[in-house]
């Protein structure tokens, strides 16, 4: 899978192939089930649809390996506006936010794990204070130790924060035995 990564990571940035993606017949409905819209106000109206039907809802901003400081803040950004608009549409209770450090800095060069931790702390701020909780997105195998790192940080100030585990790894079973005395 690592040697497709990145050509999937570059076909999943044009434009011209998510409007083919979003539009052809044979998919358009498999998108339209995983991403409501491209827009807060779309995420929040399928949240409320979903709470609707007494489901519960993890949100994620889609983009990940971000390297430029500027993406990793209007990332962070579209967060702090998805929560503000959950909020006040009452639906915290049954809606938490999903996070891939890479896509809030990780990835950045020199300082990209303090970066991430400092941004995924503005994040799990807002939603503490909306009412809500965050779960980090494991990514792939070479940033777990990193994202369990950075998650032990977070939980210092927010030990409400959740990890993704990745169920194939040999290591699995032992993250999470940590993860839940941790916390």
């Amino acid at each position: 899978m690592s040697l497709l990564r990145q050509p999937l990571l570059l076909l999943a940035r044009s434009e011209r192939v998510k409007n083919l993606v979003t539009r052809m017949p044979v998919s358009a409905g498999i998108v339209r089930s995983y991403v409501p819209g491209e827009g807060a106000a779309d995420a929040v109206d399928a949240t409320a649809r979903l709470v609707g039907d007494d489901l519960r809802v993890t949100l994620d901003y889609l983009g990940e390996d971000t390297l430029d400081a500027d993406q990793a803040d209007a990332t962070v950004h579209a967060y702090l506006d998805l929560l503000t608009a959950l909020s006040a549409r009452g639906l915290t209770r049954h809606a938490e936010v999903s996070v891939k450090l890479s896509a809030i800095g990780q990835a950045l060069p020199q300082q990209g794990h303090k970066i991430a931790l400092e941004n995924a702390r503005t994040i799990c701020r807002a939603a503490r204070n909306a009412g809500t909780t965050v779960t980090l997105d494991m990514e792939d195998h070479t940033t777990t130790d990193a994202t369990l790192a950075t998650l032990r940080e977070l939980r210092k100030d927010f030990p409400e924060t959740g990890a993704v585990v990745q169920a194939y790894l040999h290591r699995t079973e032992a993250d999470c035995r940590a993860l839940a005395y941790e916390g």
